[in-house]
């Protein structure tokens, strides 16, 4: 089982959430509720590219 890639597939998932909470808790997040489907797809996607680059580094290192 490719074990370093299902840990930083649990990390990506944790990282986007706490970007997403993170901007919707912010003042500027809560003036633009009415585009939080937006800032979802947005934390999400900064999420997977985050994960590419841990991939790539995790690859690296083992």
């Amino acid at each position: 089982m490719d074990w370093a890639g299902l840990i930083v597939n649990v990390a990506a998932i944790f990282i986007g959430l706490a970007i997403f909470l993170g901007i919707i808790n912010s003042k500027w997040g809560k003036e633009h509720q009415d585009i939080q489907y937006f800032i979802m797809l947005v934390a999400v996607l900064a999420a997977c590219v985050i994960a590419g680059v841990l991939r790539l580094l995790v690859g690296m290192v083992l």
